[in-house]
């Protein structure tokens, strides 16, 4: 029994070789060839599903544009698309930055474009209801409220700010040697209305979360004062993969810039003025930097 047990394992260790020898050939030889299609993910939490609808003028218009078919792959996730586009099965796809930055950690990408609005910046803000709170100066000692310890705006730019700001450690910005008090609210509603009823002195919350919530009617404009911002958070965007030939990423590239359908950015983005933009660099050195700093695990 033993020897027929170290036989099968041997058996299976040849067939595995074996395999990852073809692949590595196939890979070998594919990498050589140009693409015949391009194949873009369509992730599960890239929008509503009206949007799926929406990419069938966008996919019509990109395949007439780089004269090759274009293939919409729906229901992927960041870690899968990552891992597909690693493994040469996916050529671009949406992301956050951070997603960007954890695709490049395996391989060879690059940003694209990102959404742009020009009635929308993304960046953290600094709100207090208190009168005795005129500017960032008066926070020390006082309650304090982010949203999660997994929220971009509600948590790692605002930390990281306050840390710049005010020559802080995070221990000591978390710990209550700088705030009062310093609460996770869960929610960005929750830490706005909480700073308008006074359960909090000042919170920290994305600058579009505010917008809307004074748009809606939930609150007035002269509830709340603003007392600073963080840099502005970059926004999404469609990521290459790096070993696409270059004329076909500089085709996509400009059908993206040059997209001007309504219906599908109102769809999409819930708003017909958003628009594709070429992304900023200077964004992404100081995402780098707070990542490095706080020790963000991209993968969470």
């Amino acid at each position: 029994m033993k020897k027929w047990v170290v036989v099968c394992l041997l058996g299976l260790v040849f067939v595995f070789l074996t395999a990852c020898d073809r692949d590595e050939a196939e890979e070998s030889v594919g990498s050589n060839l140009e693409p015949t299609e391009l194949r873009i993910a369509l992730l599960v939490d890239d929008g509503n599903p009206l949007s799926v609808a929406a990419f069938d003028d966008f996919r019509a218009g990109l395949e007439a544009h780089i004269g090759m078919p274009v293939r919409i792959i729906e229901d992927a996730t960041h870690l899968v698309g990552i891992e597909a586009m690693r493994a040469g099965n996916l050529d671009i796809m949406w992301g956050s930055p951070f997603v960007y930055l954890l695709a490049r950690e395996v391989m060879d990408v690059e940003r694209l474009v990102t959404t742009d609005n020009p009635a929308s910046i993304n960046k953290t803000v600094f709100i207090t209801a208190q009168d005795d709170i005129q500017t960032m100066a008066d926070i020390q000692e006082r309650s304090f409220a982010f949203i999660s310890p997994s929220s971009t705006s509600g948590y790692f730019y605002p930390l990281y700010h306050l840390m710049n700001t005010f020559n802080l450690t995070r221990m000591e910005v978390e710990a209550g040697n700088f705030f009062r008090t310093v609460a996770f609210s869960g929610g960005q509603n929750t830490s706005i209305t909480g700073v308008v009823h006074g359960d909090f002195d000042v919170a920290a919350v994305g600058n579009l979360n505010l917008s809307i919530l004074i748009a809606s009617g939930i609150i007035d404009a002269d509830d709340v004062r603003i007392l600073g911002a963080t840099e502005i958070i970059p926004f999404p965007g469609y990521i290459a993969s790096g070993d696409l030939p270059r004329d076909l990423i500089e085709a996509v590239r400009a059908f993206l810039l040059a997209y001007d359908n309504e219906s599908y950015f109102n769809a999409r983005f819930g708003t017909a003025d958003t628009r594709f933009v070429l992304p900023c660099d200077d964004q992404i050195v100081h995402l780098i930097s707070m990542a490095e700093v706080l020790e963000i695990d991209l993968s969470e």
